[in-house]
């Protein structure tokens, strides 16, 4: 672990810890009419939650590359790959990310396929080809954007997190956040090892000191295609929802209060700097993706909303 690493991973720490000051006083203010000295100390957490913010922003920044290691195991892997099957892995993989990143940006999926401005800002390209065994080397720009946050990174913490879902609702819930064309180029990236009868192993060193890491064999490329194939036919519906906001809080969720009826809407942390000009009691139209689910056993449909922000 790097000097620079571990100071990436000091600020993210302190910065969680921030934000729950700010969400306690934000909710005793909420409760009735504050005092002088607890609308100063809220302030003050804001104030220190922004100066952290530009401390991160600068620290992603120094790093600026992410590096991804694929590493296929299986007959004649020996540090060489068909082309084939490398333009393959490489264009799925390179699908995945990006349509991931831009669906944690705007909470649905780009209309005409990666826009040229995230493919550049992102800047994925593949490395290096490691000898041993055939090890696909990847890189990208972990550079923050205006919000602090680096979307390369958001988007490989959510990749490791589908293929790691240990069930049904945590990959459905998890594709609701990067999309069904993310899922899909996941799995057709799946698909080809098991087609070609590899294993694989992912990893990568994260700037925030855990090293993530999937795979090993064969058989968890099977097993993770299986369970990713069958949430590519999920369809989100567009829908506005329309009322005041009822609650707001920081760790992903806004509640929109529309007469009796109170719904619940998810957001992504990239997403934030919308979230941050909405104020409680405030109207408001929001645009979301609505997902629907049907729940056997209680007989009833399960709705969800993702909120969704402009490009």
């Amino acid at each position: 672990m790097t000097e620079q690493a571990n100071r990436i991973d000091w600020l993210e720490r302190q910065l969680a810890q921030v934000r729950q000051f700010i969400e306690r006083d934000t909710e005793v203010i909420g409760a009735g009419a504050p005092s002088f000295s607890q609308q100063i100390a809220l302030n003050s957490w804001q104030t220190h939650q922004e100066e952290l913010r530009q401390e991160l922003r600068q620290a992603k920044a120094a790093l600026q590359l992410e590096v991804v290691q694929l590493r296929l195991i299986g007959v004649r892997m020996d540090g060489s790959i068909p082309l084939k099957l490398l333009s393959k892995l490489s264009d799925f993989f390179n699908k995945a990310v990006s349509y991931a990143a831009y669906h944690l940006r705007h909470g649905v999926n780009p209309k005409r396929g990666i826009p040229a401005s995230l493919a550049k800002e992102m800047d994925l390209r593949l490395s290096d080809l490691a000898m041993g065994s055939t090890r696909l080397v990847f890189a990208g720009n972990v550079s923050p954007d205006t919000t602090g946050e680096s979307i390369m990174e958001g988007a490989l913490e959510q990749i490791f997190d589908v293929l790691a879902a240990p069930s049904q609702d945590r990959i459905r819930e998890l594709v609701s956040v990067i999309g069904v064309p993310a899922t899909k180029a996941l799995s057709d990236m799946l698909g080809a090892l098991e087609a070609s009868e590899l294993g694989a192993e992912l990893s990568w060193p994260a700037p925030n000191s855990k090293t993530y890491r999937w795979g090993g064999s064969l058989g968890d490329v099977r097993h993770a295609h299986s369970k990713l194939s069958a949430h590519e036919d999920i369809k989100p519906e567009p829908a506005k929802l329309f009322g005041v906001v009822a609650d707001l809080k920081e760790n992903g969720t806004i509640y929109v209060r529309n007469g009796a009826s109170k719904q619940k809407v998810t957001y992504n942390k990239q997403q934030f700097e919308r979230i941050q000009k909405l104020s409680l009691g405030m109207p408001i139209t929001l645009n979301v993706m609505k997902y629907v689910r049907y729940e056997p056993l209680s007989d009833r449909e399960i709705v969800t909303y993702k909120m969704v922000t402009d490009e």
